[in-house]
């Protein structure tokens, strides 16, 4: 579990995000992978991400590892009650995954099945229940399992515009830290008061903090996130960076760029959201000079 290692040893990790395929075909997943192996620290496969119907993660990841590439499985309570959470849990690591996130994972009324109905079975501290007892050789029913998991656990935090939401979620942390999570994945944001926030928290927890760091396309992209309710604003001075700018494409991966670069001494590392923009990773990667 190297990714683990490295937030222990307080390296800067770089992980990103990848959608597994809408489809059963696996090929042009991998290949887009493949591009970017050995640049990233691991991989982060997401689990119905914007509840939008995809193939599970499960065997994206187990293709990953066979080809030599660390990953992090994203797993959901939203579709699952705590039998099949456990169940998923096992087949991961028989598969070789060694990093799991947990996610509560959004409405499903968002998505493109609307009438599909959110699992009310698990909560946070079930899910981190569910990983504990499998971490002691038993399930939660306290039934002894033929094999025990170890897996290195995170936790996504989501962020909102506004700060005593924030300040809510931020004081979660040492509660997960005592369940057992080892790095927390905050939401999607350019605000630096936003993670300074989270990173006090998780310092003093002894917890890792990634912070996950989306691509800006456009102009109308970052004037979209603006007026978005509950979602916290891009800071102006990217706005017109990205307007001044002949290239628009570039601009968006220099600021993404020199907000890592930024969060560097706050977090333990990030978490790359290209949004459609995988095939330009390897170009992103670059300006990082990874």
């Amino acid at each position: 579990m190297e990714l683990a290692k490295k937030i222990e040893s307080g390296d800067f990790v770089l992980l990103t995000e990848v959608d597994p395929p809408k489809g059963a075909g696996l090929s042009g997943f991998i290949d887009g992978v493949i591009a970017i192996k050995g640049r990233v620290t691991a991989v982060v496969v997401t689990d119905g991400a914007n509840a939008i119907m995809r193939m599970t993660p499960l065997v994206p990841c187990g293709a990953l590892i066979e080809r030599g590439i660390e990953t992090v499985m994203i797993i959901n309570g939203r579709d699952r009650n705590r039998i099949s959470f456990q169940g998923d849990l096992l087949a991961a690591w028989s598969l070789g995954v060694r990093n799991i996130l947990i996610k509560e994972g959004e409405d499903p009324s968002v998505g493109d099945q609307p009438m599909a109905k959110r699992s009310t079975d698990l909560g946070l501290d079930v899910m981190l229940d569910c990983v504990s007892a499998l971490k002691s050789g038993r399930d939660l029913g306290g039934e002894k399992l033929d094999g025990e998991v170890d897996f290195s656990t995170g936790y996504y935090l989501d962020v909102s515009d506004d700060i005593n939401s924030n300040r809510k979620k931020a004081g979660r942390i040492p509660h997960l830290a005592e369940k057992g999570a080892s790095y927390i994945v905050l939401g999607p944001t350019y605000d630096t008061n936003i993670v300074d926030l989270f990173a006090k928290v998780a310092a003093d927890a002894g917890i890792g903090l990634l912070a996950s760091v989306m691509l800006l396309k456009s102009v109308a992209m970052i004037r979209y996130l603006d007026n978005l309710p509950g979602v916290p604003s891009v800071p102006h001075e990217f706005l017109k960076q990205m307007m001044k700018s002949p290239v628009k494409q570039q601009a968006g991966m220099e600021i993404a760029a020199s907000f890592i670069k930024d969060i560097r001494e706050r977090c333990a590392g990030a978490v790359l959201i290209a949004m459609g923009w995988g095939t330009h990773m390897p170009e992103f990667l670059d300006i990082l000079e990874r």
